[in-house]
This record gives structure tokens, sequence and C-alpha cells, in this order.
């Protein structure tokens, strides 16, 4: 895919304002994400790494581990983890 790493920003950006409320170029580290996306993923693989890649960063910014795992896995945790 064309500009891969452009279209991950993008998407994480997004993912991370619609639910943390900060965008991804307010987070220290901000490129970290693209050594996870390969020249020839498509966009469906894109959109599948995005909640992995937005757990990266909630956890490495010092969210609550509980927090980030309801937030990025909401049908996996979402009624097991605590509100903190």
């Amino acid at each position: 895919m064309e500009n891969a790493i452009n279209v991950t920003a993008n998407k994480l950006d997004k993912w991370l304002v619609a639910n943390t409320g900060i965008s991804l170029l307010d987070y220290p580290d901000n490129v970290c994400f693209s050594d996870w996306i390969d020249d020839d993923i498509t966009e469906k693989g894109i959109d599948d790494i995005i909640p992995d890649l937005a757990w990266e960063f909630l956890d490495l910014s010092g969210m609550n581990r509980d927090t980030v795992n309801k937030l990025c896995y909401p049908d996996e945790y979402g009624d097991d983890v605590d509100e903190v």
C-alpha cells in the first residue's frame, strides 16, 4: 500500500482522539509504530492493527493497563475491567 505509514498514522490519530481526546502528535514517541507497518500491508491489515498500536502508545504513556485493555479491546475486556 502506498503511504502505508501515513494512512496508519491518520487512522491511529483518529482512534486516539476519539477514545482518549489526545492526538498522536501529543505523545512523546509518535513514530514508533512505523516499525509495525510493512510496505505490503493492506487497508484491512491497518484497521486490524490499530487497537494494538493504540495499546502500545497508551501503555507507554503510563495509562493504567486495565483501562488500556478496556479501551483497546472492549469486546474482550469491556465489563471485566474496573473503572480507574
